[in-house]
Protein backbone atom coordinates (compact mmCIF):
# COMPACT_ATOMS: atom_id res chain seq x y z
CA UNK A 1 0.00 0.00 0.00
CA UNK A 2 1.11 3.51 -0.86
CA UNK A 3 -0.31 6.77 0.43
CA UNK A 4 -3.58 7.58 -1.37
CA UNK A 5 -3.34 4.76 -3.87
CA UNK A 6 -6.45 2.73 -4.71
CA UNK A 7 -5.94 0.32 -1.82
CA UNK A 8 -5.43 3.08 0.71
CA UNK A 9 -8.42 5.06 -0.59
CA UNK A 10 -10.59 1.96 -0.27
CA UNK A 11 -9.77 1.76 3.45
CA UNK A 12 -10.83 5.39 3.87
CA UNK A 13 -14.01 4.75 1.89
CA UNK A 14 -14.95 1.97 4.33
CA UNK A 15 -14.60 4.43 7.22
CA UNK A 16 -16.84 6.96 5.45
CA UNK A 17 -19.47 4.29 4.69
CA UNK A 18 -19.47 3.13 8.31
CA UNK A 19 -19.79 6.65 9.70
CA UNK A 20 -22.53 7.88 7.38
CA UNK A 21 -24.29 4.51 7.45
CA UNK A 22 -24.52 4.50 11.25
CA UNK A 23 -25.30 8.20 11.38
CA UNK A 24 -28.28 8.06 9.02
CA UNK A 25 -29.48 4.66 10.25
CA UNK A 26 -29.83 5.79 13.87
CA UNK A 27 -30.12 9.58 13.72
CA UNK A 28 -33.92 9.49 14.17
CA UNK A 29 -33.88 6.71 16.74
CA UNK A 30 -34.29 7.31 20.45
CA UNK A 31 -31.46 8.58 22.62
CA UNK A 32 -31.45 5.23 24.40
CA UNK A 33 -30.93 3.38 21.11
CA UNK A 34 -28.05 5.67 20.19
CA UNK A 35 -26.35 4.99 23.51
CA UNK A 36 -26.83 1.25 23.04
CA UNK A 37 -25.11 1.43 19.64
CA UNK A 38 -22.25 3.47 21.11
CA UNK A 39 -22.00 1.08 24.05
CA UNK A 40 -21.63 -1.94 21.80
CA UNK A 41 -18.95 -0.28 19.66
CA UNK A 42 -17.04 0.91 22.73
CA UNK A 43 -17.25 -2.49 24.43
CA UNK A 44 -15.75 -4.18 21.37
CA UNK A 45 -12.92 -1.64 21.23
CA UNK A 46 -12.12 -1.67 24.94
CA UNK A 47 -12.14 -5.47 25.11
CA UNK A 48 -9.98 -5.93 22.01
CA UNK A 49 -7.51 -3.44 23.47
CA UNK A 50 -7.25 -4.82 27.00
CA UNK A 51 -7.21 -8.45 25.84
CA UNK A 52 -5.14 -8.09 22.66
CA UNK A 53 -2.58 -10.48 24.19
CA UNK A 54 -5.27 -13.16 23.95
CA UNK A 55 -7.63 -12.11 21.13
CA UNK A 56 -5.21 -11.21 18.32
CA UNK A 57 -3.32 -14.24 16.94
CA UNK A 58 -0.07 -12.37 16.25
CA UNK A 59 0.00 -10.95 19.80
CA UNK A 60 -1.13 -14.05 21.65
CA UNK A 61 1.39 -14.24 24.49
CA UNK A 62 -1.06 -14.92 27.31
CA UNK A 63 0.55 -12.17 29.37
CA UNK A 64 -0.57 -8.60 29.99
CA UNK A 65 1.97 -5.97 28.87
CA UNK A 66 2.34 -2.23 28.47
CA UNK A 67 0.52 -2.15 25.13
CA UNK A 68 -2.70 -3.36 26.75
CA UNK A 69 -2.77 -0.30 29.01
CA UNK A 70 -3.24 3.45 28.42
CA UNK A 71 0.26 3.59 26.96
CA UNK A 72 -0.29 6.24 24.27
CA UNK A 73 -2.90 8.83 23.27
CA UNK A 74 -5.06 6.49 21.17
CA UNK A 75 -5.08 3.82 23.88
CA UNK A 76 -5.92 6.44 26.50
CA UNK A 77 -8.81 7.78 24.43
CA UNK A 78 -10.17 4.25 23.83
CA UNK A 79 -10.27 3.64 27.57
CA UNK A 80 -11.65 7.13 28.31
CA UNK A 81 -14.46 6.79 25.77
CA UNK A 82 -17.01 4.93 27.97
CA UNK A 83 -16.65 7.56 30.68
CA UNK A 84 -16.86 10.47 28.26
CA UNK A 85 -19.94 9.14 26.47
CA UNK A 86 -21.92 7.81 29.41
CA UNK A 87 -20.71 10.34 31.97
CA UNK A 88 -22.13 13.82 32.48
CA UNK A 89 -18.95 15.89 32.23
CA UNK A 90 -19.51 18.30 29.32
CA UNK A 91 -15.83 19.19 29.05
CA UNK A 92 -14.69 15.57 28.71
CA UNK A 93 -17.37 14.93 26.10
CA UNK A 94 -16.00 17.78 23.98
CA UNK A 95 -12.42 16.67 24.57
CA UNK A 96 -13.26 13.13 23.47
CA UNK A 97 -14.75 14.47 20.26
CA UNK A 98 -11.76 16.69 19.45
CA UNK A 99 -8.94 14.30 20.32
CA UNK A 100 -10.62 10.93 19.78
CA UNK A 101 -11.96 11.86 16.36
CA UNK A 102 -8.61 13.24 15.21
CA UNK A 103 -6.56 10.37 16.65
CA UNK A 104 -8.94 7.73 15.32
CA UNK A 105 -8.99 9.17 11.80
CA UNK A 106 -5.42 10.41 11.51
CA UNK A 107 -3.78 6.99 11.89
CA UNK A 108 -5.62 5.23 9.02
CA UNK A 109 -5.47 8.44 6.96
CA UNK A 110 -1.66 8.44 7.18
CA UNK A 111 -0.75 4.81 8.07
CA UNK A 112 3.00 5.46 8.23
CA UNK A 113 3.87 2.03 9.64
CA UNK A 114 2.24 0.17 6.74
CA UNK A 115 3.24 2.23 3.70
CA UNK A 116 5.16 0.12 1.21
CA UNK A 117 3.95 -3.11 2.80
CA UNK A 118 0.91 -5.33 2.85
CA UNK A 119 -2.25 -4.50 4.76
CA UNK A 120 -3.40 -8.12 4.63
CA UNK A 121 -1.93 -8.91 8.03
CA UNK A 122 -3.31 -9.38 11.53
CA UNK A 123 -1.47 -6.29 12.73
CA UNK A 124 -3.04 -4.04 10.13
CA UNK A 125 -6.48 -5.45 10.91
CA UNK A 126 -5.92 -4.74 14.62
CA UNK A 127 -4.59 -1.24 13.90
CA UNK A 128 -7.47 -0.46 11.55
CA UNK A 129 -10.15 -1.89 13.85
CA UNK A 130 -9.13 0.00 16.98
CA UNK A 131 -8.69 3.34 15.21
CA UNK A 132 -11.91 3.11 13.21
CA UNK A 133 -13.88 2.23 16.34
CA UNK A 134 -12.21 5.10 18.22
CA UNK A 135 -13.18 7.47 15.41
CA UNK A 136 -16.79 6.25 15.34
CA UNK A 137 -17.33 6.34 19.10
CA UNK A 138 -15.77 9.81 19.36
CA UNK A 139 -17.52 11.44 16.38
CA UNK A 140 -21.00 9.87 16.37
CA UNK A 141 -22.07 11.32 19.77
CA UNK A 142 -21.47 14.83 18.43
CA UNK A 143 -23.07 14.02 15.07
CA UNK A 144 -26.17 12.73 16.87
CA UNK A 145 -26.40 15.83 19.04
CA UNK A 146 -25.29 14.19 22.28
CA UNK A 147 -22.47 16.66 22.95
CA UNK A 148 -22.88 20.29 23.97
CA UNK A 149 -20.11 22.51 22.60
CA UNK A 150 -19.15 25.59 24.61
CA UNK A 151 -16.57 28.15 23.52
CA UNK A 152 -16.14 29.29 27.14
CA UNK A 153 -14.44 25.95 27.90
CA UNK A 154 -11.62 26.77 25.50
CA UNK A 155 -9.03 27.56 28.17
CA UNK A 156 -9.56 24.15 29.76
CA UNK A 157 -8.51 22.06 26.78
CA UNK A 158 -4.82 22.84 27.22
CA UNK A 159 -5.10 21.55 30.77
CA UNK A 160 -6.90 18.43 29.52
CA UNK A 161 -4.08 17.76 27.05
CA UNK A 162 -1.38 18.15 29.71
CA UNK A 163 -3.42 15.99 32.08
CA UNK A 164 -3.64 13.29 29.42
CA UNK A 165 0.13 13.32 28.96
CA UNK A 166 0.64 13.14 32.72
CA UNK A 167 -1.69 10.17 33.08
CA UNK A 168 0.00 8.34 30.19
CA UNK A 169 3.40 8.93 31.78
CA UNK A 170 2.10 7.69 35.15
CA UNK A 171 0.57 4.64 33.45
CA UNK A 172 3.76 3.76 31.59
CA UNK A 173 5.85 4.17 34.73
CA UNK A 174 3.54 2.10 36.94
CA UNK A 175 2.91 -0.70 34.42
CA UNK A 176 6.61 -0.98 33.53
CA UNK A 177 7.48 -1.17 37.23
CA UNK A 178 4.83 -3.81 37.94
CA UNK A 179 6.15 -5.84 35.01
CA UNK A 180 9.61 -5.92 36.55
CA UNK A 181 11.49 -2.87 35.28
CA UNK A 182 13.40 -1.09 38.04
CA UNK A 183 16.06 1.57 38.42
CA UNK A 184 17.94 2.41 35.24
CA UNK A 185 15.98 -0.16 33.24
CA UNK A 186 12.72 1.55 34.21
CA UNK A 187 14.19 4.96 33.41
CA UNK A 188 15.44 3.83 29.99
CA UNK A 189 12.18 2.06 29.16
CA UNK A 190 10.11 5.17 29.83
CA UNK A 191 12.41 7.45 27.88
CA UNK A 192 12.87 4.93 25.08
CA UNK A 193 9.18 4.57 24.31
CA UNK A 194 8.48 8.32 24.17
CA UNK A 195 4.80 8.46 23.07
CA UNK A 196 3.88 11.76 21.32
CA UNK A 197 7.41 12.95 22.19
CA UNK A 198 6.46 13.58 25.83
CA UNK A 199 9.96 12.57 26.95
CA UNK A 200 11.71 14.73 24.35
CA UNK A 201 12.10 15.08 20.58
CA UNK A 202 13.15 12.13 18.38
CA UNK A 203 16.67 10.87 18.99
CA UNK A 204 17.49 10.98 15.29
CA UNK A 205 18.29 14.24 13.56
CA UNK A 206 15.08 15.93 12.48
CA UNK A 207 13.63 19.43 12.13
CA UNK A 208 11.63 18.79 15.31
CA UNK A 209 14.79 18.15 17.29
CA UNK A 210 16.43 21.31 15.98
CA UNK A 211 13.35 23.35 16.88
CA UNK A 212 13.17 21.72 20.31
CA UNK A 213 16.78 22.59 21.09
CA UNK A 214 16.15 26.18 20.04
CA UNK A 215 12.96 26.80 22.02
CA UNK A 216 13.47 24.67 25.15
CA UNK A 217 14.88 26.63 28.13
CA UNK A 218 18.17 25.19 29.41
CA UNK A 219 16.70 24.33 32.82
CA UNK A 220 14.32 21.88 31.10
CA UNK A 221 17.27 19.86 29.81
CA UNK A 222 19.11 17.94 32.47
CA UNK A 223 21.95 15.49 32.84
CA UNK A 224 25.07 14.84 30.80
CA UNK A 225 23.01 13.57 27.89
CA UNK A 226 20.84 16.66 27.87
CA UNK A 227 17.63 14.72 28.51
CA UNK A 228 14.47 16.75 28.43
CA UNK A 229 12.20 17.10 31.46
CA UNK A 230 9.17 14.94 30.58
CA UNK A 231 6.11 16.86 29.35
CA UNK A 232 7.30 20.17 30.77
CA UNK A 233 9.74 20.60 27.90
CA UNK A 234 6.86 21.32 25.50
CA UNK A 235 4.08 22.12 27.97
CA UNK A 236 3.70 25.75 26.86
CA UNK A 237 3.15 25.09 23.14
CA UNK A 238 0.87 22.14 23.96
CA UNK A 239 -1.26 24.27 26.28
CA UNK A 240 -1.41 27.22 23.88
CA UNK A 241 -2.18 25.02 20.87
CA UNK A 242 -5.00 23.08 22.53
CA UNK A 243 -6.43 26.23 24.08
CA UNK A 244 -6.60 28.00 20.73
CA UNK A 245 -8.10 24.86 19.21
CA UNK A 246 -10.67 24.71 21.99
CA UNK A 247 -11.74 28.31 21.51
CA UNK A 248 -11.77 28.10 17.71
CA UNK A 249 -13.67 24.83 17.35
CA UNK A 250 -15.83 25.66 20.34
CA UNK A 251 -16.99 28.93 18.75
CA UNK A 252 -17.66 27.25 15.40
CA UNK A 253 -19.46 24.19 16.73
CA UNK A 254 -21.42 26.09 19.36
CA UNK A 255 -22.65 28.44 16.64
CA UNK A 256 -23.68 25.56 14.41
CA UNK A 257 -25.35 23.77 17.29
CA UNK A 258 -27.49 26.78 18.20
CA UNK A 259 -29.00 26.66 14.72
CA UNK A 260 -30.17 23.11 15.31
CA UNK A 261 -32.28 21.43 17.96
CA UNK A 262 -31.03 21.32 21.59
CA UNK A 263 -28.54 18.72 22.70
CA UNK A 264 -30.15 15.38 23.56
CA UNK A 265 -29.48 13.94 27.01
CA UNK A 266 -29.97 10.66 28.84
CA UNK A 267 -33.55 9.82 29.71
Amino acid sequence: MQLFDALHMSTLLVIAVLFFGLFFLFRKRSVRTKYIVLGVLMAVNVLQHIFKFWLWPHMRTGEFSLVESAYNVCAFMILLCPYSVFGKNKLIKQYQFYVGTFAGLCAPFVPTWFLGGSIFTWEYLRFYTCHVLLFLTSSLPAAWGLVEFRMKDGWKFGLCALGTLGLILANNTLVSYLLGAEGEALFNAIYGYNPVFMMGPPAADSPLKDIAVAITPPFLRVGAGGRYVPILWYAVPVYVGFTLLGYGLGALLEGLQKRKKPVEVHT
